[in-house]
């Protein structure tokens, strides 16, 4: 699909004239946001900024920051197999979809200024929303490290001063029940506030588990959270909060879509099995020996201190300081379990070697179990105001962040054993194979090869100095500079099965690096009249280096990679018009990323391993916009439009054949890596070209005890594929979804607000893969699959504040 500019220009001219030619004013209400450390209107910011406030949350559903991707432009945001609790996160084509504890985000996420330093374990309930930011581009210097493509900002709602109480309950298909239960105290001696908050949450699975007969994909969690404020005086407030999740569910919804050619032809029963169960569309029941119940936990708890003093007129000092703790594990990841013909060899060391597993005996194709662990500590001291009768405004401060990660993920896969052992001698083969008389001993078998034992961690610090300085240059034209300095240290070690020394030991490997970097902006923003900005934007920003969890030998794990940075040139504006019955604010950008970190595969048994190198380098340019008109009294209608054109214009690892999975070099690799140059090949994972959604808001007239609002939305995303090379059986197709909801509020009960709404999402029941993983040279991809068709009726009640 392309973008069709008449089509937006006269929706422009319709709205235009619908809204000069209307005698009543029916402006837009004004959006505050917090982007750059103050408060300030959306329209004045010269930022590419997404924001959701509380009522358009509730009306999208929205408990957890991945759920308003849909509605923003350049933002992926989607859930990674064979959990619940990992998000990946992408802005403009720049997105990591790795796992690892060693490796950084390209998004940072904060929560109440705090930043949250892992994909993993950044799906979780937010019981108290209040606004949503999503900044678009670089954000280094008032953000920092691990932002080079954006930050999303999550801002939760504050004890107020009078008392209130509100219930929010939502059932809906396939079992699904939230409720959420908030009390605000209201001022208790004319100095103290509190805001308590439950949150239970529960949804039935998606899939039918053939083994056990379970669901999978079914959750529970529970959520709570204590808001302390104390305002002594004016000029000092002083807020404590204490956040717990915990959330069990089965997340073994990832199934097997393809196998590959070579591997089906030559493997035994359990290859073959998982070739005819294997189908690129959604399987409504998946065979899973290790996913017998609620087999993955995740549990985080966090406490947050925030200080604020007003020392002058023109000086506020604040402090924000966090501890958090995230804990998961699961007893099994399984991509499905066939049974054995009784010719599967064991790679076990209590098990020697021909010995097979007894027939009918079930085995999965891919297994891990994995327990982890993550401590992080942050503060920041800021120094807020302005200067020269208000000329001059800035925001400085100082950083330190560390953090602690520990996991342990033992792992085993089944493949043909003619792929794993065809290179060795016969004799060999046929000892392995428990065969001495076939020429092709292995052949018609499978092997299950294992790392047994899979152990790494890091700790890591961070402190960095910034400043951003913002001078009228004139009444219409403001300058912008910032620059942060940030040094890194960190610390790795791995323990694997298949790293071991000369003498063939396990060992513990360790190592050790630190980073520097200098990030910084500068932006111009002009004011043609009250209605109408621009502004022009250069800045950068660096995600730090570090080490690969997935390195298969003792000098890849210990090069390590350095750290990559982007360059963003952005153009943007800023208008509301029609008497500010139409906002439209756009951007175009492009960014020059460079020393970018990619996986360069190696070598290794039964498959491949990787390493990380910076030996990639991106040219990404392209635009957003985003429209908001009130057309009438009732009728609203909002319309964002994303696009990214993302290419590598250098890209040095293994050229790798698409359907074989195995190594494919052309003449210019090189003669021992095998690397080459393969940016003309490759493809930018998990960044469509285009996105956009248009939702529709009516609030129907002559209604005196209520509102009746009726809503409708249509979102899009264009195809996508999760690997640079190997996306032929994985990738996703364009996806359209339709979503609607009901609404009849303002109803006086028991002298509070009634909200009444039915909602239903993916109306039309589409079937769309949302991540998958192509295995390689083991044989195999999977992909998960977003939620089916749902629906459900949502009971908000609100009692004073």
């Amino acid at each position: 699909m392309r973008f069709q500019p008449r089509l937006l220009a006269c929706a422009l001219c319709a709205i235009s004239t619908s809204a000069a030619n209307a005698q009543d004013s029916l402006a837009l209400e004004e959006i505050i946001v917090t982007s750059q450390k103050r408060v300030e209107s959306l329209q004045d910011t010269p930022i590419s900024v997404a924001a959701f406030g509380q009522e358009e949350l509730q009306a999208i559903g929205a408990f957890e920051a991945g759920q308003v991707a849909e509605y923003t432009a350049n933002l992926t945001i989607d859930r990674q197999p064979s959990s619940l609790d990992n998000y990946g996160y992408s802005i403009r084509g720049i997105g990591s979809g790795e796992t690892s504890l060693l490796v950084e985000n390209t998004v940072g996420v904060y929560i109440d200024g705090v930043y949250i330093a892992r994909n993993t374990g950044a799906t979780f309930d937010i019981v108290d929303l209040e606004r949503i930011e999503v900044l678009r581009g670089p954000q280094g210097t008032l953000y920092g490290r691990n932002t080079i493509g954006g930050a999303i900002n999550i801002i939760t709602a504050k004890p107020q001063e009078e008392f209130g109480f509100k219930q929010h309950v939502s059932v809906g298909r396939r079992g699904f029940l939230r409720s959420k239960t908030t009390v605000d105290t209201g001022l208790l001696g004319d100095i103290f506030s509190a805001k308590l908050t439950y949150n239970y949450n529960e949804k039935d699975g998606l899939v039918r588990n053939t083994v056990h007969n379970n669901q999978l994909g079914e959750q529970e969690s529970d959520a709570y959270r204590i808001a302390l404020r104390l305002s002594p005086s004016d000029a000092f407030t002083a807020d404590y909060t204490y956040d717990k999740s915990e959330r069990i569910s089965n997340a073994a919804l990832s199934q097997i879509v393809a196998t590959r050619p070579p591997n089906n032809l030559i493997g035994g029963a359990i290859t073959n099995a998982a070739t005819a169960f294997a189908s690129p569309d959604r399987s409504g029941e998946l065979p899973m020996a290790n996913a017998p119940g609620k087999d993955t936990y995740s549990d985080i708890e966090m406490h947050t201190v925030t200080l604020e003093w007003q020392a002058t007129d023109n000086l506020t000092i604040k402090y924000v300081g966090a501890q958090r703790e995230w804990d998961s594990g699961t007893t099994g990841t399984d991509f499905g379990s066939f049974a054995s013909d009784g010719a599967t060899v064991l790679e076990d060391p209590t098990v020697a070697p021909g010995q097979f597993v007894p027939a009918g005996e079930l085995r999965s194709v891919f297994l891990a179990e994995r327990i982890s662990d993550n401590e992080q500590t942050t503060h920041e001291l800021q120094f807020l105001g302005n200067a020269m009768d208000g000329k001059l405004q800035f925001a400085t401060g100082i950083y330190y962040f560390e953090e602690e990660s520990n996991e342990v993920n033992p792992q085993s896969f089944i493949l043909p054993a003619t792929f794993a052992f065809g290179a060795l001698p016969a004799g060999v083969q046929g000892f392995l194979c428990g065969d001495f008389v076939s020429p092709a001993p292995c052949f018609g078998k499978d092997v299950q090869l294992s790392t047994p034992i899979f152990e790494y961690g890091s700790e890591n610090d961070s402190i960095a100095l910034y400043g951003q300085f913002t001078y009228a240059l004139s009444d219409a034209l403001d300058l912008t500079v910032g620059l942060r300095y940030t040094e890194d240290e960190k610390y790795a070690y791995l323990r694997n099965s298949r790293v071991t020394d000369a003498m063939g030991n396990i060992t513990l490997n360790e190592a050790e690096d630190d980073w520097s970097n200098v990030s910084g902006g500068l932006t111009l923003n002009y004011a043609w009249n009250d209605d109408v900005r621009t502004y022009v934007t250069i800045a950068n920003g660096y995600r730090s280096g570090g080490f690969g969890a997935r390195s298969t030998s003792l000098a890849d794990f210990q090069l390590g990679f350095d750290e990559e940075t982007v360059t963003n040139y952005e153009i943007g504006i800023k208008s509301e018009w029609a008497d500010s019955r139409i906002r439209l604010n756009g951007a175009i950008f492009f960014m020059d990323y460079e020393d970018a970190q990619v996986n360069s595969f190696r070598a290794g048994e039964g498959g491949a391993s990787s390493v990380t190198l910076n030996a990639g380098a991106l040219d990404i340019q392209g635009l957003e916009l985003e429209l908001t008109a009130q057309v009438t009294e009732g009728l609203r209608i909002m319309f964002n439009y994303g696009y990214t054109d993302a290419e590598y214009t250098e890209f040095i690892t293994q050229r790798l054949d698409p359907v074989t999975g195995l190594p494919n070099p052309s003449a210019n690799a090189d003669p021992v890596t095998g690397n080459e140059d393969i940016s003309d090949f490759a493809t930018v994972a998990r960044s469509p070209e285009n996105n956009m959604s248009f939702v529709a808001s009516y609030d129907v007239p002559g209604i005196s005890w209520g509102n009746l609002n009726l809503r409708a939305e249509v979102t899009y995303r264009d195809e996508m594929v999760f690997h640079p090379q190997l996306n032929l059986f994985d990738s996703t197709d364009d996806q359209t979804l339709v979503h609607a909801r009901v609404s009849l509020s303002e109803l006086e009960v028991l002298g509070g607000n009634l909200v009444v709404a039915a909602w239903g999402r993916n109306l039309t029941d589409e079937d769309y893969r949302e991540w998958g993983i192509d295995f390689g040279t083991l044989g195999f991809a999977v992909d998960s699959f977003k939620e089916k068709r749902s629906y459900g009726i949502d009971l908000i009640y609100n009692f004073g504040s």
